[in-house]
């Protein structure tokens, strides 16, 4: 298994490249896992990380995430990747424990065969629980504190999920910007004039 740690850098992640970023603990005793892929389309270097490179929460491109929830042993197991308490979690900014590993491209192996990790992308109007009741933050917008983005006059969600095959990812035609409309009262049919 070629899963090396601290082998990428989100920072000079390519189109078509994974990169298991890290794990946080969760409730349970499990821990869940990040990946992150940069996807067609994606924007490539943003005026957002070069304003604000100094701040850990932006990132060079746009790589899109997802996040797998996982029982340690079996982490171990399909990653041979070591998650347990001796390998140097930190704690971040919002109080969570987290084990950066940094691992480009991984690879989980089951049965004797390995299955690359990607990102899954589908976009749809039906939010989950979570995301209608945190539609402010959840809901897609243009920009971090821009305006909605709607699909058909509804609010796109997003879910994000780890597969082992070539993503089927979907995403939802945005509406177009409704059209100004100025209102006239009269128009004189002779001259074409506006008359008030």
């Amino acid at each position: 298994m070629a899963n090396l740690l601290h082998s990428g850098d989100l920072n000079t992640l390519k189109l078509g490249q994974t990169l298991l970023t890290r794990f946080r603990k969760i409730e349970g005793g499990f821990v869940q896992m990040e990946l992150a892929e940069v996807k067609e389309g994606s924007r490539g270097l943003s005026a957002a990380f070069v304003f604000n490179q100094s701040d850990n929460r932006f990132s060079r491109n746009s790589a899109r995430r997802a996040w797998q929830p996982a029982t340690p042993s079996d982490v171990e197991t399909a990653l041979g990747v070591s998650v347990g308490d001796a390998e140097g979690w930190e704690m971040d900014d919002m109080g969570n424990e987290i084990l950066t590993v940094n691992v480009l491209n991984p690879v989980a192996s089951f049965e004797g065969q390995e299955f690359p990790l990607r990102v899954q992308i589908v976009e749809t109007t039906e939010p989950t629980e979570w995301q209608r009741a945190n539609v402010q933050t959840t809901a897609k917008r243009k920009g971090k504190d821009g305006e909605f983005i709607l699909h058909n006059g509804e609010y796109i969600f997003t879910r994000s999920s780890i597969v082992f095959n070539e993503p089927v990812d979907v995403y939802l035609e945005a509406d177009t910007a409704p059209v100004q409309k100025a209102t006239i009262e009269k128009v004189d049919i002779a001259t074409g004039e506006i008359v008030n």
